[in-house]
């Protein structure tokens, strides 16, 4: 709201994707019903049709590309829950393909004699990030009864940051609201506010598994096994 450009191509913006998210629900079903497990996948190919037209449409209007892409994954939430192929084929598309071509844009952009530079405001804030997520998490984790090991380990793997940071980060530096050196610095606190709390909570406090079956789940594979014996019989 801050930094968008308010002009004609902002209007359309908003009034094009709000027209394309109500019809979006109505759309999708009728493309998986229609045109869904085929070979070719429409289906993908239709969802990475709109993403594109909103996300071109958002530059276009000086907004972030990023930004129809989660109302999509909102709207269409309730029908992806149902679809767990869909969903797996679309996270394989985007995490194998997209995210590291976004990621590697975002790093060459970090300057290196800034990071030196600035050590000191580095470490004040990514402590302010840390402070703030186990303000934000821990407590809630305690509220809802989970155990200290997993409150611990969730919240330090709580690092939803990483991916609107590094987005906004890119943002300000694309459209002159920050300098390299600032957005050298911003990136690199929330990708280390990501990635140092995930190694700890992994070594620390990854929750203990479960390492045999429970007496129901046996007996209940027993039975199955003497269902099947009586059938082959």
């Amino acid at each position: 709201m801050i930094f968008a450009n308010y002009d004609y191509w902002l209007l359309i913006f908003t009034l094009v994707t709000a027209v394309v998210l109500w019809r979006l629900p109505a759309a999708t079903r009728w493309m998986l019903a229609r045109w869904g497990g085929r070979v070719s996948e429409p289906e993908i190919k239709f969802i990475f049709l709109i993403l594109c037209a909103l996300g071109g449409l958002a530059v276009t209007a000086r907004s972030e590309a990023v930004l129809p892409a989660y109302l999509f994954g909102m709207v269409v939430a309730g029908i992806f829950v149902h679809n767990k192929l869909l969903i797996l084929r679309m996270r394989s598309i985007t995490f194998a393909l997209l995210t590291p071509f976004f990621f590697i844009k975002a790093g060459t952009l970090i300057s290196l004699p800034a990071l030196l530079a600035s050590l000191g405001l580095l470490v004040a804030l990514f402590w302010v990030k840390m402070i703030t997520k186990v303000i934000g998490v821990w407590p809630m984790c305690r509220i809802f009864k989970m155990p200290l090991r997993e409150s611990n380990y969730t919240t330090l793997m709580m690092a939803t940051g990483l991916t609107f940071g590094s987005i906004s980060a890119l943002f300000g530096y694309n459209y002159g609201y920050i300098n390299q050196d600032q957005y050298s610095i911003l990136v690199t606190v929330v990708i280390a506010s990501a990635v140092i709390p995930t190694i700890i909570a992994q070594v620390f406090f990854q929750p203990r598994e479960v390492g045999s079956l429970g007496e129901a789940e046996v007996g209940y594979e027993g039975s199955a096994d003497h269902f099947l014996h009586n059938v082959e019989e």
